[in-house]
């Protein structure tokens, strides 16, 4: 069999056609009976030999642990998970990673005494040498098992590891419910000499692992002593870097993934195993599952940690899109996510002497891995930036009401112009401070400065009108002032259109692209309309006013749930 040559026999994935109708989303649910560790990470020049001792360059603490990781994968590449597992009380925090990603973890038990953990050493390569010590994960018993999957349908997919105890037992519980059962046989040791191949679906290993299963140094030929094993099922060698090689049956494929330049390599292999799962749960064909499966390996290279790491189902799809071998731009950093905060994230506290499951001394709140990154790391930040979105909901709206009268021609109603133009004067100074606030507070750390130069632009643009008025006597958009509200209006636009990256850099869910992009068509609309519309006469364009209110409210709306989603994260912690 040629590796990566493109004479390899073709075919799809047997039993995963997807069905008519089903969209990117849908899917089998999958059942994940795996590990939770807390992964203490020491950084190394280079791995300890055997008899030296050697300094480490930094360490943090990160949930983990195999069953964690590919679960937290699968769940962000669009999954619907569901996972087994047990940790103690100092563990809590890898439940609140899992319920971020989107796993359900209901059966998760966190009430042992010692929770699995797993030193890890990582060279500056990128290479790293892994000593986990399972604890808990020894604890899951069959009736755990039994009990987990009494739910599971006939055709879903349940994933083991052999971190957890009862594996055997596990899998033939599964086999006997109809279920589509993969075992990621990591670690490769001598509780796999009993394992029944043909109960599986789908095997997953390493060069290392199918080394030792088979006792063959090749890959390609310890793929076929493995398929040989499983006639009718899938098994999968990843070879690192150099992508996977796959036999489903009769045919074979080979990707030979993404070159990247790697940071941190653990959890590579749980990425792959996460996102390949949930592109066959979905009904990808095998080619395309390789190729999202090696996208999302690559990609958690590039960043420390293990559940931290993971990409997103969008990143995914545009990494998997490239060419095979092709180098993956260098992702975006997200500050402190995962590791102990720098302050408390409740009371913003100075933790430099507190560790990882201390009480915070201030507020009492328990020192887990920041949930937060970027900016938003700092409590005061996170708390101007709430008070910043109710501030541009209240100057919304006063636009509303004041630009909404004008154009409406209501000074004409007797007593109603003086609240009118109230209205419209306070708008004008409460939106572009609140504008700043929200730049000044936005966890983006290239971004706020730009922002709250737009926000002083508009405030300028402001006490220019003003001064006309004073000046000249009139406040309507005539000439020289229609240019300034056009300018207004056109700073409002750009703040609106960066509302989808306030949050970049956190653990905040962003502004959905959908709507992002309407709000951006408003903004067109409005500034378009705005310098079409004859205002010679001294009138407000109605149409044009109204988009202006739309625009402006709906970014306050935006920055507003924005705000809540940041509070609703602040409170899962």
């Amino acid at each position: 069999m040629e590796l990566f040559g493109r004479n390899l026999k073709t075919g799809r994935h047997a039993g995963v056609e997807r069905p008519a109708g089903v969209g990117r989303q849908a899917g089998v649910p999958m059942h994940v009976v795996g590990s939770m560790m807390i992964d203490r990470v020491v950084r190394v020049a280079a791995l300890a030999r055997a008899g030296e001792t050697v300094s480490a360059i930094s360490t943090a603490t990160y949930a983990g642990g195999k069953g964690a990781n590919q679960a937290a994968a699968a769940a962000k590449c669009g999954a619907h998970v569901r996972m087994l597992g047990r940790t103690g009380a100092d563990g809590r925090f890898i439940v609140d990673a899992l319920k971020n990603a989107g796993v359900r973890t209901r059966g998760i038990a966190t009430h042992d005494d010692f929770s699995g953990a797993a030193t890890v050493m990582v060279a500056e390569n990128g290479e790293n040498a892994i000593i986990i010590a399972p604890e808990s994960n020894t604890r899951i018993t069959a009736l755990d098992i039994e009990r987990f999957l009494a739910t599971a349908k006939q055709g879903e997919i349940v994933l083991f590891q052999n971190e957890c105890s009862c594996l055997h037992e596990g899998i033939a519980c599964a086999a006997a419910r109809a279920l589509r059962v993969w075992l990621n046989a990591a670690p490769a040791d001598a509780n796999l000499g009993a394992l029944r191949f043909e109960k599986l679906a789908g095997l997953v290993v390493n060069e290392t692992e199918a080394q030792a299963m088979t006792g063959e140094r090749d890959p390609a030929r310890a793929l076929e002593l493995l398929a040989a094993r499983m006639p009718g099922g899938t098994v999968i060698v990843t070879l690192g870097a150099q992508g996977a090689i796959a036999a489903v049956g009769n045919a074979r494929y080979a990707h030979r993934g993404f070159v990247v330049d790697a940071v941190d390599t653990v959890g590579c292999g749980d990425a792959f195993v996460g996102a390949f799962l949930a592109a066959i749960a979905e009904g990808i064909d095998m080619p395309a599952a390789l190729a999202r499966a090696n996208a999302a390996g690559a990609l958690a290279a590039m960043r420390v940690g293990a559940i931290p790491s993971l990409a997103s189902r969008a990143e995914i799809d545009v990494a998997a899109a490239m060419p095979e071998g092709a180098r993956l731009n260098a992702r975006a950093p997200i500050a402190a996510i995962g590791g102990k905060p720098a302050n408390c994230e409740r009371c913003n506290y100075d933790l430099e002497a507190s560790r990882l499951g201390d009480a915070c001394p201030e507020c009492g709140r328990v020192v887990a891995p920041a949930i937060f990154g970027g900016r938003w790391i700092a409590a005061r930040v996170r708390r101007r930036f709430r008070n910043a979105a109710w501030l541009m909901a209240v100057g919304a709206a006063l636009l509303a009401l004041g630009l909404g009268g004008l154009a409406a021609n209501m000074r004409f109603w007797p007593g109603t112009l003086t609240v009118i133009m109230n209205a419209f004067f306070v708008s004008q100074i409460v939106l572009p401070i609140a504008m700043f606030l929200i730049a000044w507070s936005c966890a983006n750390d290239r971004l706020w400065k730009l922002l709250a130069a737009v926000a002083c632009v508009r405030m300028v643009l402001y006490i220019f009108t003003v001064g006309v008025a004073l000046g000249f006597g009139y406040l309507l958009p005539t000439g020289v002032v229609a240019i300034a509200y056009i300018a207004m209006l056109a700073c409002d636009g750009v703040f609106a259109v960066w509302i989808e990256r306030l949050a970049r850099g956190s653990a905040v869910a962003p502004q959905p692209r959908a709507r992002a992009i309407a709000l951006t068509v408003v903004a067109a609309l409005a500034l378009l309309l705005w310098m079409r519309e004859d205002t010679r006469f001294g009138g407000l364009p109605r149409i044009a006013s109204a988009c202006w209110v739309l625009l402006v409210a709906w970014s306050a709306v935006e920055v507003v749930l924005l705000a809540r989603r940041m509070r609703a994260t602040e409170r899962a912690a």
